[in-house]
């Protein structure tokens, strides 16, 4: 009880101080009576399922009991029918904190002013913790405080310096243990998603089985890939040395093609123009090579029979050059009589070419004349008249023949 007074005398004079700052919230806001406000303070964090909601907005003494005001930010209003403030420690030691536990979302919606309902621990106080103890236990902690007041006697000074030295030691651990309080809920979340994690993992034991298997069978992909590649930078220098050769004839190669691109520059200008032309002539030509289908058809099978005709030429040519080479001695001796041939075979066809209606005659004159002595005597010869049984083709003409060589009659 002595510590409820208490308790009611602090949260009036905290209440005191921060009435101006409660009444300028018009937030989303709900109260819920608590048996005490111990280590409760205006500003301190609020939470709903571990998550940080909000903060304490005021705190009033109502009958004996504390009546805290919550405001809540609004992603986290409003709150169900059925939600319960708990007060927890914020850490081991110090403050405390409000944790809601919002009820069902389906049901009823509590208005901005409205009441949650509240649960607080009871708090213990040290008499309750000494009354606890039984007589042989009381008088054992009695010896052992006389032992302890012994062993401090003349000691004071060094036990201040230790307590002193290890004030912020003291100090840290409160801000680990605080900290560990102040990070509890999310500590909680994240051993449940590890928890649910290592569930999926096991549910897909196989999937991931396989992604390992086909992890090592990239790696190994990569190791021959990295060999290869090794001995592509080995070959690497001897590559660059010819390319630096090749790059270092270049310029030579280029001096000498540019003055032969200068002398193509007017070719090349003309080109257009006879590009132009050319297209008239291109586009007649279009229904000539449509037309040319039939044509190379033909050309394809004559083309299949000529491997056999060239066999067959293969065996016959050597023979026909055989016999041209036996006929070409006839043939040079005939070769000097062919105008005389010609004109004979000209004077027949003159004289057998007739027709009438009985058929085919021959008109033949007679001509009569100072050389047809010969035919009645024989050997004698009229004036100025001579005899030539051999004479040369042409020579009555006076355009004796000779062959290509420049060669006579033989």
């Amino acid at each position: 009880m002595r510590g409820l007074a208490i308790a009611g005398v602090v949260a009036v004079a905290v209440a005191a101080g921060t009435a101006a700052v409660a009444a300028g919230n018009d937030g989303y806001e709900v109260d819920v009576v608590l048996p005490s406000a111990t280590n409760l303070i205006p500003g301190g964090d609020v939470l709903v399922e571990g998550h940080e909601a909000g903060t304490i907005a005021d705190i009033t003494p109502d009958e004996g009991q504390a009546r805290v005001r919550l405001a809540m930010d609004e992603e986290f209003a409003p709150l169900h029918s059925g939600a319960v403030a708990t007060v927890e420690w914020r850490a081991v030691l110090g403050e405390r904190r409000v944790a809601i536990e919002d009820g069902p979302d389906d049901g009823a919606e509590i208005p901005s002013g409205g009441m949650l309902e509240g649960a607080m621990p009871q708090p213990m106080e040290v008499d309750q913790v000494l009354a606890a103890l039984d007589e042989p236990t009381r008088e054992r902690v009695n010896d052992l405080l006389h032992s302890l007041q012994g062993t401090l006697d003349g000691n004071e000074a060094s036990l201040n310096d230790t307590l002193r030295s290890s004030g912020p030691a003291l100090e840290a651990l409160g801000e680990v243990l605080r900290g560990l309080g102040t990070d509890g809920p999310a500590i909680e979340q994240l051993a449940i998603r590890l928890e649910e994690l290592t569930a999926t993992l096991a549910q897909r034991e196989g999937q991931v089985t396989d992604i390992v298997d086909g992890l090592s069978a990239m790696s190994e992909d990569v190791a021959a890939q990295q060999e290869e590649l090794g001995t592509s930078l080995d070959r690497l220098p001897g590559t660059l040395r010819q390319a630096r050769s090749t790059l270092e004839r270049l310029p030579g190669t280029v001096d000498e093609t540019v003055p032969l691109l200068e002398d193509l520059e007017p070719a090349t200008s003309r080109l257009p123009g006879v590009a132009e032309n050319l297209r008239p002539v291109l586009r007649d030509l279009r229904p000539l090579t449509g037309e040319l289908g039939p044509t190379l058809d033909s050309a394809e099978v004559l083309l299949q029979d000529t491997p056999g005709l060239l066999d067959s030429a293969g065996a016959v040519l050597p023979r026909a050059t055989s016999a041209v080479s036996d006929v070409q001695p006839a043939l040079e001796f005939l070769r000097p009589y062919t105008p005389e041939l010609a004109g004979l075979v000209s004077n027949w066809n003159s004289a057998f070419g007739n027709y009438k209606e009985q058929g085919r005659y021959v008109r033949a004159m007679d001509f009569g004349g100072a050389a047809s002595v010969m035919n009645v005597n024989p050997g004698v010869l009229p004036p100025s008249h001579r005899l030539n049984p051999t004479p040369r083709p042409g020579e009555q003409v006076g355009q004796p023949w000779t062959d290509a060589s420049g060669s006579g009659m033989r």
